[in-house]
């Protein structure tokens, strides 16, 4: 919203409500009064009366007849850093992200030409720079990003919030998931002993695994033969061409683990960072649809993980995943949803899938009881 909304003091000044003086009328204060509107007031109230009037449009979403106003209001208090966020918000509602049509050009224009107004008059403040950055964003001006952190880092290559500017400037530039991946890797550079850098390193491989061919269907797939049906192969779920698949797969899950264990490594109780060495096992095992031993085998090591984030979590494992790995009630009974929920959720509902299995065995005691 615009500023009248941001403080209790701002929006005084946006409205021009000086506190009301209790005097006696007079002619001298009359002349004064005639002095000072004719002098260098008259412009101000004209200019605030605007910006009132304008932030009464924006609250009603007219944001084209608030801008009007504001541009208008340019004329009167050009140097009032209010007029320029205020205007610079109005144009930041009108912008449709991914939209490339002139309209919306102009109103990212008019957003990020009014926060460097803002930035310009009031430097200290550091909301100019923060809606600047945003406005980029949601505008999708991916380069202009690149290029200002990259400058920001080359006058002080420590400059963490620039490092992790560019991570997400690249996470969310179509196509550049390599860029990506190496700004995770110079700032694993930068703090070695970071244990939430690591783990941040390593959920963002899992989501570019779950995204390029890792969804459900994989994780509902069983390569293993049909013992009904010993001779009949199985067709795995098609592969996209954009899909990750065979050792760049293995590659990509082996890097995001050992990223996630040095994560806990840093902070052993770390059951997040536990949670997703799990599901990067299952993302692996993916690879090896054409060789069932080799799929089993890290399906199993995703269920030694999956319990001991259990175990973390101060949760229990459930009967039937308490076989150790290799054995063939693990092997019975793979993980077919461990890629399509997050780790929390995945723990979550392996823990409550087991409580209403042992619940549903009470209910069947019990009622063999009433039989007798």
């Amino acid at each position: 919203m615009p500023a009248d909304a941001i403080s209790t003091v701002d929006k005084r000044a946006v409205t021009a409500g000086r506190p009301t003086l209790t005097f006696t009328w007079s002619p001298l204060v009359a002349a004064t009064l005639a002095i000072v509107v004719a002098g260098t007031g008259c412009s101000e109230v004209r200019g605030r009366r605007l910006l009132q009037k304008a932030n009464g449009h924006y609250r009603n979403a007219e944001y084209a007849e608030a801008v009007t106003l504001f541009k208008e209001a340019e004329q009167y208090v050009p140097d009032l850093w209010l007029l320029w966020i205020n205007k610079g918000t109005t144009c930041r509602s009108m912008i449709t992200p991914g939209a490339k049509t002139p309209a919306n050009e102009e109103a990212v224009k008019c957003a990020l030409d009014s926060f460097k107004r803002l930035q310009q008059l009031k430097p200290d403040d550091t909301r100019g720079q923060a809606l600047y950055v945003q406005t980029l964003f949601e505008s999708e001006r991916f380069e202009d990003l690149s290029k200002m952190f990259q400058e920001r880092l080359a006058k002080d290559k420590n400059d963490g919030e620039a490092l992790q500017g560019l991570i997400q400037v690249y996470s969310r530039w179509p196509n550049h998931f390599d860029d990506a991946l190496e700004w995770h890797r110079k700032k694993l550079e930068l703090r070695p002993t970071d244990a939430e850098a690591h783990y941040s390193a390593g959920v963002f491989i899992w989501q570019q695994l779950f995204a390029h061919g890792g969804a459900a269907d994989r994780a509902a797939f069983d390569p293993r033969p049909d013992p009904n049906k010993p001779k009949q192969a199985k067709l795995p779920p098609l592969m996209g061409k954009d899909d990750l698949v065979g050792q760049q797969r293995v590659d990509l899950a082996d890097e995001g683990i050992k990223l996630l264990e040095k994560a806990i490594e840093i902070r052993p109780k770390y059951t997040e960072a536990m949670a997703y060495v799990n599901l990067l096992y299952r993302q692996k095992s993916y690879a090896f649809f054409e060789s069932p031993k080799e799929w089993q085998k890290w399906v199993d090591k995703s269920t030694e993980w999956r319990n001991k984030t259990l175990l973390a979590m101060g949760k229990p494992i459930p009967k039937e995943q308490a076989a150790a790995p290799g054995s063939e009630a693990a092997a019975d009974k793979p993980e077919t949803g461990a890629a399509a929920a997050t780790p929390e959720d995945h723990a979550g509902a392996s823990a409550g899938d087991g409580k209403a299995k042992r619940t549903k065995g009470k209910v069947a005691k019990t009622k063999r009881k009433r039989k007798k």
